[in-house]
């Protein structure tokens, strides 16, 4: 008995650390701030010539970047002060240079240009000097520079190596791009580029969603546009086959990511989705930057922190993991003014290792690995146990909650007839304490014992199974002095989705119970008990 109270005091120390940080399927390996400025924006990778894998992140003051070869423990490389003091910076990478922008009216910096090797840093102010966005066709070693001061050069292109256009000869280098075109349309706030393809996320736009054919320099032709998008469209990317594209429209808050079928001739919106982490309550949260990766999607949502989409079937994403980095406002839904435009700006995926670059306005770098447990089936796999114990909720309000594959939290209720049921809550919200276990089942190791809850009037049922897997509740002495131990404060949450409680029936046969995405109660019988 000492035992299983030391096992419960331990996991409400655990739960105090766990209980603001909202995570699904995601470790956290690392976090830094303190960069010069205090306050963050965009994040890169890449790798170098001996496979070492590095993060570039933005602070306001600065261009930092940290060798995160060891995922754990990011070492700071560079911290380069420019002189601004900016809210937007952007990076991208091409062999050894990295090339950064910022935007604001405190930009003079144009293109930095960034030596990998040694660090070295040199600025071209000759066509522009502030930008909102770049990126890097690096198949055709090409930089596109959109959202900026330029005349005329809403997209603006250079290249990284010797081109010939229409008989003219280019001699662009990493270290010196040279110009390639300026070319005039309406405002660009963000910019995907594949095999001369261009995905252009065009602001406010009555058209903002288009594709332009960028192959020659000289003659960039529109492919295809959308107007169907009524907030800002802030940015895209597309899947890998150029099948589908997945566009946030940041403005106004509440706007789902939109699922686009470009394959055709015209571009189709043919669905949207979105998965708050403050839902049931409120669902009005922004996405910012989306990112393909194979069969996964992953999108920084601000106050939402990163969330990894599985888009194996590409119109159907189903979300598998997430790590809410900003949990200032947890409970508290999104329509809060102190915590607008906080939170996860950007993630890079793209890391051989697997290891996630994340940056949040406020906090700084994040590191992660995804880390999705296997489904143990039948079998009983890892467990905390309680012997012959019961666990009681003090009150009505209190109860076990389990996660669904998608990450849901449903606590476990009784109605005012004694049946149980399910109620969709937010998962972790600040202030509020709660029990929380990781990758193990809740079990009982009898088949007397269990968990206790209270109905609104206050008598107390207890949860039992039948040999069938089905669940049912039994009336039961609310004070338990021998065999029971009592949860005061809180709820006692199972997070692993593949986990739940393990319940023995009448023939001493265990059973697990887990929650569906829409809240349904299953029961599996398993081939041993703890």
């Amino acid at each position: 008995m000492k035992y299983i109270q030391l096992v419960l005091v331990t996991l409400f120390l655990i739960s105090s650390i766990l209980v603001n940080s909202q995570t699904l399927n995601i470790a956290k390996k690392a976090y830094v701030g303190g960069m010069p400025g205090f306050v963050y924006n965009d994040i890169w990778g890449y790798i170098d010539d001996e496979n070492k894998e590095y993060a570039i992140i933005g602070s306001s003051q600065a261009i930092n970047i940290y060798d995160v070869t060891d995922c754990a423990n990011p070492v700071l490389k560079m911290a380069h002060i420019d002189g601004s003091t900016v809210s937007w910076r952007d990076f991208k990478v091409y062999r050894n240079y990295a090339y950064g922008v910022c935007d604001g009216s405190a930009c003079t910096e144009g293109l930095e240009i960034i030596n990998l090797d040694n660090y070295t840093v040199s600025q071209n102010t000759n066509d522009f000097q502030r930008a909102h966005n770049i990126y890097i066709d690096t198949m055709h070693a090409r930089l596109y520079v959109v959202g900026s001061n330029a005349i005329d050069g809403q997209i603006t292109i250079y290249t990284l190596d010797t081109e010939v256009v229409n008989g003219v000869t280019y001699a662009g280098t990493p270290s010196n791009p040279v110009l390639l075109r300026k070319f005039p349309t309406t405002y660009i706030h963000d910019i995907y580029v594949k095999d001369h393809i261009a995905h252009a996320s065009h602001g406010w736009d009555s058209n903002n969603n288009k594709i332009w054919d960028v192959s020659d320099p000289s003659n960039i032709t529109l492919i295809k546009s959308d107007g169907s998008l009524n907030g800002y469209n802030h940015s895209s990317w597309a899947t890998d086959d150029g099948h589908y594209a997945y566009v946030a429209e940041e403005v106004p808050r509440g706007k789902a990511i939109s699922i686009y079928d470009i394959s055709g001739p015209d571009m189709q919106r043919v669905g949207f989705f979105k998965e708050p982490l403050e839902e049931p309550v409120k669902s009005n949260n922004r996405p910012h930057n989306p990112f393909v990766k194979g069969e996964t999607l992953f999108i920084s949502y601000y106050e939402d922190g990163v969330q990894v989409f599985d888009i194996s079937n590409p119109i159907y994403p189903k979300r598998i993991a997430y790590y809410d980095t900003y949990t200032a406002q947890n409970g508290l839904g999104y329509d809060v003014p102190s915590h607008d435009w906080k939170g996860a700006w950007g993630v890079y995926p793209y890391l051989p290792s697997g290891c996630i670059l994340a940056s949040d306005i406020t906090q700084g770098l994040f590191t992660f690995k995804i880390d999705i447990p296997v489904n143990d089936g039948v079998n009983l796999g890892q467990v905390s146990v309680l012997d012959n114990t019961d666990i009681i909720f003090a009150n009505s309000t209190q109860g076990v909650v389990l996660r669904s594959p998608k990450g849901y939290c449903f606590r476990l209720y009784l109605n005012d007839a004694g049946f149980l049921n399910t109620q969709r809550v937010i998962c972790h919200k600040n202030n509020d304490p709660q029990t929380n276990i990781q990758k193990s089942d809740l079990a009982f190791n009898n088949t007397v014992n269990g968990v206790i809850l209270k109905k609104t009037d206050g008598t107390c049922m207890k949860i039992k199974v039948s040999n069938q897997s089905i669940l049912s509740t039994q009336p039961t002495n609310c004070n338990q002095p021998i065999n029971g131990i009592k949860v005061m404060t809180g709820d006692m949450v199972i997070e692993t989705p593949t986990k739940g409680i393990v319940l023995k029936d009448a023939q001493g046969f265990c059973h697990r119970v887990t929650v569906d995405d829409y809240g349904f109660l299953n029961g599996l019988k398993l081939i041993s008990c703890p």
